[in-house]
């Protein structure tokens, strides 16, 4: 939750970029829900049934300690269009990009910040 907690400060830095955050967890609908109280100015979507995730080929199977399939962290930049410009997913399950490094594949694949 710490890399949420990141992006939540920086949401006015996204709004400059006319860009929204999404962030789709596999947890229960009442668990994101929470998460959405706590970080109003992402959108958080559940994914509990694994429907998007699979959808886009996320899921990283027999990676989590008990040997069941977990959701690797993955980023997709998606212009309005519904176009995919950029994709990003760390070797490492637990590294996320920051909020700079997403501004910056931003900036170079799918934005046109204000002025």
């Amino acid at each position: 939750m710490i890399e949420l907690g990141q992006l939540e400060r920086r949401h006015q830095d996204f709004e400059k970029h006319n860009t929204r955050v999404f962030a789709v967890s596999v947890e229960g609908l009442d668990d994101a829900r929470k998460t959405q109280a706590d970080f109003p100015h992402l959108v958080v979507i559940s994914d509990h049934d694994h429907g998007l995730s699979d959808a886009v080929g996320t899921m990283h199977a027999r990676a989590a300690p008990d040997g069941s399939d977990i959701d690797a962290p993955t980023t997709i930049v998606v212009d309005r269009q519904g176009i995919v410009r950029w994709l990003y997913r760390s070797p490492q399950v637990i590294t996320r990009l920051s909020p700079d490094e997403l501004l910056a594949a931003i900036d170079q694949h799918a934005s046109s910040p204000q002025k």
